[in-house]
């Protein structure tokens, strides 16, 4: 017999366990065995979900596996790339949503053994939509990108009643494949393709915006399909089907313009959850679910930070760039709470010429964070004194004017290591305290701060080296 560990608990898989997995190469990456444990853990049920990787170098392998469900008494499985099209040939039957995908993410096997394959990636979209608010009947979409995903995307919404769908990719002969091969499935929606990016601003009237690229997935989390010099609406509602990381390029450009943002975490909890259902027969602990796979994709980002050295440097006038970009992230994080006060960041907030001039000023330091040779901080401080008036003393003090964290590396110690940098110069140059402000609305930095033994005094606060 053999036991697996959930949620603290020792539960014991014997011969009685129902099982269902996930068929797919590479499976290791993926989160579904910990949201759907979880699931049937809070259900009570004598259930559980394996990862099956299935080689698709090894011949017969897809065919073999599928039929193996039926003969070893699975219930079913969820399928993943790169099988999702190869599982069709062996299945008794195809639901509509899978015939017009053309891919098939979830088997059933019926209490007949009878294989039926669907897909619930555009009902678990809609489902997310909703679970936000947001209902898609009616409004006008732009869907970035023409790939698997970006299909069950258009079908989802044009399910769900959407007016018009416009959809931008690179190759503008895909899209229009896309747009031809889902025509039967469209109704009233009607839709039109156009050129990612150099087409975006004719399609700006849409009210809903779902990024169904790669861009901004890690490992490559600084990427965006959204152009910088295009500005997003208030009244718009950003969706990105990237949930790792959380925090997305795209969703940061989105809050900035007053957008509303959505990460892509709710499609995969309801993707699973309705493939839950139809394998159970029973409601899906959605809440369950989710915190389940937050949890572990917390954890993993965590992991990779760990691993990565986090490396501090002075910097040169040659950064001068990337630090007014890293700036203007810091800069708008404070317009966005107090709007009447601060202005949005622009070139004229902490232009490169700025940095460079600052650069030059006697007392003046900029550490730079890196991990891997990417910069993911800076910290902007000078070593000048606060002049003695007649109510004070001289203040030798390293005043710390910014710093900043890009969000997909905050919490995993590049702070801590530029204030360590910080601590250093200060100690160098006979030093004994670092000082700086926070605003009393940046509670996450308030807490850092304190973490770090700075002692808040007023809205200023203290460290003694």
């Amino acid at each position: 017999m053999m036991r697996l560990l959930l949620s603290g608990h020792v539960a014991a898989i014997s011969a009685s366990t129902t099982l269902v997995g996930l068929i797919g190469w590479p499976v290791s990456h993926s989160v579904s065995p910990t949201m759907h444990n979880a699931a049937f853990a809070a259900l009570g049920l004598d259930w559980r979900y394996v990862p099956l990787p299935v080689d698709p170098t090894l011949p017969g392998a897809v065919g073999d596996a599928v039929r193996g469900l039926r003969a070893m008494g699975l219930r079913g499985v969820n399928v993943t790339v790169p099988h999702k099209q190869a599982v069709l040939p062996f299945l008794d039957h195809i639901a509509p949503a899978a015939q017009a995908m053309r891919a098939v993410n979830t088997i059933i096997v019926g209490e007949d053994g009878a294989l039926t394959g669907d897909n619930t990636d555009a009902p678990g979209f809609i489902a997310d939509l909703r679970a936000h608010g947001v209902e898609p009947a009616g409004r006008r979409v732009l869907v970035l990108g023409a790939g698997g995903s970006a299909r069950a995307i258009v079908y989802g919404l044009a399910q769900a009643g959407a007016d018009h769908i416009t959809i931008a990719n690179r190759s503008v002969a895909r899209a229009q494949q896309l747009l031809n091969d889902l025509h039967p499935y469209l109704g009233a929606t009607t839709g039109n393709v156009i050129a990612l990016p150099d087409d975006l601003e004719a399609a700006m009237g849409a009210s809903l915006i779902v990024n169904c690229t790669s861009l901004g997935m890690w490992p490559h989390a600084d990427t965006t399909p959204w152009p910088v010099a295009l500005p997003l609406r208030a009244d718009q509602i950003v969706y990105d089907l990237v949930y790792n990381p959380e925090e997305t390029v795209l969703l940061q450009q989105a809050r900035a313009a007053g957008a509303r943002a959505i990460g892509g975490l709710g499609m995969l909890i309801w993707q699973g959850a309705l493939a839950f259902e139809r394998w159970t027969g029973q409601s899906a602990p959605v809440a369950t679910m989710r915190a389940a796979a937050a949890a572990q994709l917390r954890s993993r980002a965590a992991a990779r930070v760990a691993k990565a050295m986090v490396t501090v440097r002075r910097a040169t006038g040659q950064d001068a760039e990337v630090i007014s970009k890293l700036h203007a992230a810091l800069q708008d994080y404070h317009a966005a709470a107090h709007p009447d006060f601060f202005k949005s960041a622009s070139m004229e907030t902490f232009p490169p010429a700025m940095v460079r001039e600052q650069l030059t000023q006697p007392g003046v330091v900029i550490f730079l964070a890196e991990i891997d040779g990417a910069v993911v901080g800076y910290l902007y401080a000078d070593a000048n004194p606060a002049q003695e008036t007649s109510m004070t003393y001289r203040l030798e003090r390293l005043w710390i004017h910014h710093i900043a964290v890009t969000p997909t590396h905050q919490r995993r110690g590049v702070g801590a290591a530029l204030i360590e940098a910080a601590k250093g110069y200060a100690r160098s140059v006979g030093i004994a305290m670092l000082a700086l402000s926070v605003w009393a609305f940046n509670e996450p930095a308030l807490d850092f701060f304190l973490a770090q033994g700075f002692v808040a005094y007023n809205h200023r606060m203290w460290l003694k080296l």
